[in-house]
């Protein structure tokens, strides 16, 4: 379609805008806006007229790393895209720990989180072995894809212990509350994923019986842009320029091995500045190629922004920009 109609893919951001900010201002209701996307509608949350964004990207660096940077609810679309019924499970639980909210949850899911504060969640990093969830002090919900040793550090308190089988539905309680500060175990076996929750069922309860404006408050991090204090480096593309339409390589290496670099996450975006158009999603992961679309500039010559976009296993974000010349 973009080869086809170029001028209706240059009009897009703008007239989008146009409809958003006149349903923004007629509808009485305010119901929640937003618009498809390829990737992500992010791009366009700072024109002021949509109010969540949308993913159809089976990508969790795309959807972890946005989660960090925009102070909007992000829903995924893209659970449709799963293979089977077991890729679907895999995708709509990592999507959840993504922060995002899936377009789709089996009955085992909606259990699961129903007996949660689902709308308190947000993603938490103190953890080796999954994927976390939590409520600080409250409530540590741990995706473990690839079963294996699990240690997260939690408030000191006493919690409810339960392995929860997401394939089934099936609840595993252990006997004996943990009491302490750091919870290290294991799934109760390893032929399929699990889901470890911590929880104080009976603060939950306590907390149910007042009202509240907010049970936390979500801050968004300062994304580390010092070259000096980046844990990696680009080491491709090398070159000042980029052929449009045509693959390219491209490759991060950490500069030095650490316990926060143990995991990365990146994400690769481009955008012309001077266009107005927002940026585009290239690549995600340490390596692999990409092609600048073609229809990414109005006119040529055009200078790209190239951006990577990191965050380490400890859940901090770091930002590297690359200025480089578009050529056909």
């Amino acid at each position: 379609p973009a080869a086809k109609f170029p001028a209706l893919m240059m009009i897009g951001r703008e007239l989008m805008k146009q409809v958003g900010g006149l349903l923004k201002k007629l509808d009485p209701y305010q119901h929640p806006r937003s618009t498809g996307a390829l990737a992500t509608s992010a791009p366009l949350l700072e024109d002021g007229w949509m109010d969540y964004i949308t993913y159809r990207s089976t990508d969790d660096q795309l959807g972890a790393i946005e989660h960090q940077l925009y102070g909007a609810p992000a829903v995924n679309a893209g659970l449709g895209l799963a293979t089977d019924a077991e890729a679907m499970r895999r995708r709509l639980w990592n999507v959840t720990m993504n922060g995002q909210y899936p377009s789709f949850g089996n009955a085992a899911w909606y259990d699961f989180f129903s007996a949660s504060r689902h709308w308190d969640l947000e993603p938490y990093f103190d953890v080796d072995g999954g994927r976390a969830l939590a409520l600080e002090d409250v409530e540590y919900i741990v995706y473990v894809e690839k079963p294996g040793p699990v240690e997260i550090a939690v408030e000191k308190r006493g919690y409810d212990v339960a392995w929860f089988n997401p394939a089934t539905g099936e609840w595993l309680k252990q006997k004996k509350d943990f009491k302490g500060a750091k919870f290290l175990g294991e799934p109760p076996d390893k032929t399929h994923d699990w889901v470890l929750r911590l929880s104080r069922e009976g603060h939950k309860e306590s907390m149910l019986r007042s009202y509240r404006f907010e049970a936390r408050s979500v801050v968004l991090q300062e994304v580390e842009q010092n070259s000096q204090k980046l844990p990696f480096e680009i080491v491709e593309p090398a070159g000042d320029s980029l052929p449009i339409g045509k693959p390219v390589g491209y490759a991060a290496k950490v500069k030095r091995e650490s316990r926060a670099t143990r995991s990365m996450m990146y994400l690769w975006t481009g955008e012309v500045a001077s266009d107005g158009q927002g940026y585009r999603v290239l690549g995600t992961g340490a390596k692999g190629s990409f092609e600048v679309p073609a229809d990414i500039a109005k006119r040529s010559p055009a200078v790209l922004q190239l951006r990577i976009t990191a965050m380490n296993a400890n859940g901090k974000v770091y930002s590297a920009d690359k200025i480089v010349q578009l050529t056909k």
